[in-house]
């Protein structure tokens, strides 16, 4: 099926009604979801204006009310936005996913949770961050269709901040993974169309999540990597 004729069937599909974003949510107590763990901050890097330190131990609790959690100290480049989207979706530092954007990064290097779940944690806390919708929509497609994928997650360790949460602090665990293609310059155009769609289908309700991974599993199959062996950790 081509890209064309799947986007025309997502336009069919998307049904219609209000939409409307999320204010920024922090945890406090127990018992809630989809917020944020502890303190966020970054730091400069002295001659590395791409990069910048996290300041603090931060993470996220999604709706399963399982916790994702980065650590002080740690690098990251922002989110991984390919530059000639960047005038569409702004730059690597914006305040509404920057957050979001940091977890997936830790969570996309360390893979101790399935890529599919990795990708929908990082849509959940720019929610939660406040993002307007279609742009969490559009930048969660970007991850889900463009993104890293890889077999059995690797072996982790809990978290000593947020509740139910697994991590690992140190990358380069054997695994087998299919980089991502943020970079290949011919999903510029897709993405562009997939925003136009997006935006025509939030004057209603708007795409679900599991939609927009359907559109993306016919666009982009994705080679099984299940059958790999799981390394040794705590696992879910």
């Amino acid at each position: 099926m081509t890209f064309l004729r799947i986007l025309l069937l997502a336009i069919l599909i998307a049904p219609f009604a209000s939409a409307q974003a999320q204010a920024f949510t922090v945890c406090k107590g127990d018992a809630d979801v989809n917020c944020f763990t502890g303190r966020f901050g970054l730091t400069d890097i002295p001659g590395d204006p791409a990069h910048k330190l996290i300041a603090h131990d931060f993470g996220f609790v999604d709706s399963k009310r399982r916790g994702w959690q980065t650590n002080a100290g740690a690098k990251t480049d922002g989110a991984s936005i390919p530059p000639l989207l960047r005038p569409l979706v702004g730059s690597p530092w914006e305040e509404d996913y920057i957050r979001a954007a940091v977890i997936h990064d830790w969570y996309c290097v360390r893979r101790v949770r399935t890529w599919q779940d990795t990708h929908r944690v990082f849509y959940d806390a720019m929610l939660a961050s406040g993002m307007k919708p279609a742009k969490a929509k559009l930048m969660f497609y970007a991850v889900y269709a463009f993104g890293p994928i890889w077999g059995w997650p690797a072996g982790g360790q809990t978290c000593s901040g947020t509740p139910n949460c697994i991590q690992s602090t140190f990358a380069g665990q054997p695994y087998v993974v299919v980089p991502d293609s943020y970079g290949d310059v011919k999903n510029q155009a897709e993405l562009r169309a997939m925003e136009a769609v997006i935006d025509l289908a939030e004057t209603g309700a708007g795409f679900s999540p599991e939609q927009l991974m359907a559109i993306a599993d016919k666009a982009h199959p994705k080679p099984d990597l299940s059958g790999k062996p799981r390394a040794t950790g705590i696992t879910e």
